[in-house]
């Protein structure tokens, strides 16, 4: 979900703003260049600072479809998931909601609740409807955002442009007070992260939807401002900002795991290819994909059962049709590669739970 210009052929549209324009079209013909490989002050916020604290999670960036609307609220629940071992495709995630007021079943704050729901996905979100504004403050949103990265969870956010005006299509502010979605996937800190205050110079990691960097932003860099209805959107004046900011009504859903009534171990997926997905929306052929799990958190000697399933509405149920393998703890990290590859267009889960008939070898 961007800003959008028409597009005749397409009845489309494709991000406004063109930084974000240049990233993903150079990404998508092949000559995408990380920023961090780029000279100062051009490449800001896209160099890891040294930091004494981190917890990032395994997932990958890449680009997202830029038709009908923009599928960066899908791509960004998308990369979330990777993080907890599920492949959804970008339209399957406008497949599990409804219209709230953009483009078809595009991904806005009106409907991303029941699209996690759908696509059994345990989430939270922050309360930006009832929490008083501005709510982009080091007691508030950061706080929250703090607490859900600190516990290893992954997060969706909205994000302003800066000069952008708000609301956007025709929502009903505060709604719509937001341009961009994205993946925020870890912390870093100079203090132990089971420390809750916020901290001026706290980093949050996120992706940008626009190609393979990754981007470092300080807390103190984050908060932006809106005056209402119909103002633009103002970001800090600051080279490390990327022209976009949190605003004072603030917007995300934490990714916690499964809605699972199992238990099951943490564990991240990593996918080849995995920069881009093809684009079936406007006629690409779906690929097919390779998917690697790292299970975490393993107890050595305990046996231990990974599931697949093809498709959300099968997803977590465990029977001997959906086990994919067996092994028995080495270590606490384990890494399978799946022999059977899976389509790009599919919803696609995995999960390792205890063995059925456990036993721990002494």
């Amino acid at each position: 979900m961007m800003r959008l210009v028409l597009l005749p052929v397409l009845g489309a549209a494709l991000p406004q703003h063109p930084d974000i324009i240049d990233l993903i079209e150079k990404s998508r013909s092949g000559n995408d260049i990380p920023c961090a490989s780029l000279p100062a002050p051009l490449n800001a916020g896209c160099v890891k600072p040294d930091k004494k604290y981190e917890l990032i999670s395994k997932t990958q960036p890449g680009t997202q479809w830029m038709d009908h609307g923009g599928y960066c609220g899908s791509w960004a629940i998308q990369r979330n998931a990777l993080a907890h071992g599920a492949w959804i495709s970008q339209q399957q995630v406008r497949d599990h909601t409804h219209n709230a007021g953009g483009n078809d079943e595009e991904i806005l704050a009106g409907n991303i609740d029941d699209a996690l729901k759908n696509l059994k996905l345990k989430a939270s979100g922050w309360d930006w409807k009832n929490s008083p504004a501005p709510q982009n403050t080091k007691t508030g949103y950061f706080k929250w955002l703090k607490k859900q990265l600190t516990t290893g969870n992954t997060v969706v956010w909205f994000i302003m442009w800066n000069g952008e005006r708000y609301p956007i299509y025709n929502l009903t502010a505060p709604d719509g007070s937001y341009g961009h979605v994205e993946p925020v996937i870890g912390i870093l800190s100079d203090h132990p992260l089971t420390d809750e205050t916020v901290y001026d110079d706290d980093v949050v990691v996120h992706y940008n939807d626009a190609g393979t960097s990754v981007f470092y932003k300080t807390v103190e860099s984050l908060p932006g401002n809106w005056s209402g209805p119909g103002y633009p959107g103002a970001c800090q004046k600051r080279a490390d900002i990327h022209h976009q900011c949190i605003g004072p009504y603030s917007f995300g859903w934490a990714i916690e795991g499964f809605l699972d009534e199992k238990e099951g171990l943490r564990a991240s997926l990593n996918i080849q290819p995995g920069n881009s997905e093809p684009d079936t929306r406007t006629g690409s052929s779906p690929n097919t994909i390779t998917g690697t799990l790292t299970v975490e958190g393993l107890t050595r000697g305990t046996k231990y059962d990974i599931y697949r399933w093809d498709s959300t509405q099968e997803a977590f149920t465990y029977s001997d049709d959906h086990k994919t393998s067996t092994f028995t703890a080495e270590s606490n990290t384990f890494v399978f590669k799946d022999p059977k590859t899976f389509s790009s267009d599919s919803a696609t889960y995995y999960r390792c739970v205890k063995a059925s008939t456990n036993s721990v070898v002494v």
